[in-house]
């Protein structure tokens, strides 16, 4: 059985009143960006009880909950470890809105005349034909595409049906473009159109939808968007040539189907720039790698003490008002290196500091939700990169898994294992961990 027919298997024995809104065509047999439903009679539990049976029916891993308006939410699930980009998004709306123009089609209005496809529901052919004019003029992209569409669902009898629904103005403009094959009678036309769906708006979003609607984002929004982030931030630790970049070119493939995006950091989340280019008279350039990190001049003890408090403030408040942000956004957050490089050498960042004023500040540094240790035999590394001894990779290796015993966030991967398999087994735990954040916000 394909996958989205184990989907709809579920969906339909769930009892849920729902029909898919386009894309019908082209499923079961392949995956859509996202899967646009409408539905009615169910509730936010509903739809998290549904969601937990599709991820139990087909094995995935319930990546994204996210709410984006009244009675609209979006599931994101993926393969526990996918080899490359896989998402299968799930979208359930009660009403269609844009911006300002609110229940511009309510659900019984696609629902009423539903018809099974496939395994799945779909709108019946009036239904789906007044769908697509009140989507593209949401939207204000009409194309050739939409207009074969709507030729092989229009009958001549519609038009008195579009006249009661759009207004005869907007119902004549529909048959010419139809009649005539013509597309660009759309845009010609398309603040007439637009008026008319601002019409059915005002029509369909009563005084009472506008107050369900404002106290459910004010009950929502704050615990679900601030509190409950659906991203995500990771850091990887390793001497140098222990796999670094190779596992996190790797991961930005298998996981970005499970985030709405990637953000990148070097070592600290850089809200400000290195200390160095507010010199004024010899600025230096920002650091984005460091290479030969032995090969280097450490600073005296003062100014390293005040570049290591300055790159503190940067940790604490970066976190705040880039990463923390960058998860609301539902994006994966990636460190290479982090501020617990410190603990194992303090010489690669020119301090000449104990690494004992680390441990002391370490509690007031925010913590990536995973970390990982990128370890494998010295000679392996050495093999890899010459840029330290093996005694200098033996000692770093030992140090770097100290840290395991005192970080539960922590995790060892050994990179000596066929690329695939390291990068697959990182994903697993990434997005493992990302859906059992997920869960909780659907229990929450």
């Amino acid at each position: 059985m394909l996958l989205l027919e184990k989907v709809f298997k579920v969906i339909n024995e769930s009892g849920l009143d729902y029909c898919i809104q386009n894309k019908y065509e082209m499923m079961p047999e392949e995956i859509p960006s996202d899967i646009d439903m409408m539905y009615r009679n169910a509730n936010e539990k509903d739809l998290d009880k549904i969601v937990l049976d599709v991820a139990k029916e087909t094995r995935l891993l319930i990546t994204q909950k996210i709410v984006q308006d009244y009675g609209e939410y979006t599931y994101i699930l993926s393969y526990p470890a996918p080899t490359k980009f896989f998402q299968l998004q799930l979208d359930f709306y009660r009403v269609i809105s844009k911006g300002k123009i609110h229940n511009a089609l309510l659900a019984e209005h696609l629902l009423s005349n539903k018809r099974l496809y496939k395994g799945m529901f779909i709108p019946g052919r009036y239904e789906e034909l007044r769908y697509i004019i009140l989507r593209r003029a949401l939207k204000n992209d009409f194309s050739e595409e939409h207009l074969r569409k709507m030729m092989s669902l229009y009958v001549e009898a519609d038009l008195r049906v579009l006249s009661e629904d759009f207004g005869q103005k907007t119902s004549e403009i529909i048959a010419d473009m139809i009649r005539t094959e013509n597309a660009a009678l759309f845009d010609d036309n398309y603040n007439t159109i637009l008026n008319s769906v601002k019409a059915l708006s005002r029509k369909n979003f009563r005084l009472l939808d506008k107050i369900k609607r404002n106290a459910f984002i004010l009950s929502n929004y704050p615990s679900k968007r601030v509190l409950h982030k659906c991203g995500l931030s990771v850091a990887f630790l390793s001497p140098d040539g222990a796999g670094k970049s190779t596992v996190i070119s790797g991961i930005q493939v298998t996981c970005s189907g499970s985030f709405y995006g990637i953000e990148n950091y070097y070592f600290r989340p850089h809200l400000f720039k290195n200390l160095g280019h507010y010199n004024k008279l010899n600025p230096s350039e920002e650091a984005t790698s460091n290479e030969n990190p032995h090969d280097v001049v450490v600073h005296g003890k003062c100014k390293s003490l005040l570049r290591f408090l300055f790159y503190n403030l940067d940790f604490i408040l970066g976190t705040i008002l880039k990463v923390d942000v960058d998860k609301m956004k539902k994006k994966l957050v990636i460190f290479d290196r982090y501020y617990y490089d410190y603990f194992v050498d303090m010489k690669r960042y020119r301090y000449s500091i104990s690494s004992k004023w680390a441990w002391c500040f370490r509690y007031i540094i925010p913590r990536p939700d995973l970390v990982f240790v990128l370890d494998a035999p010295s000679d392996i590394i050495y093999a890899r990169k010459q840029e330290l001894t093996i005694e200098e990779i033996e000692r770093q290796r030992a140090e770097f898994k100290k840290l395991k015993d005192k970080y539960v966030n922590m995790i060892v991967i050994d990179t000596s294992k066929q690329k695939e398999d390291v990068i697959a087994e990182v994903t697993g735990h990434i997005l493992k961990k990302q859906e059992k954040n997920t869960r909780k916000i659907m229990k929450g």
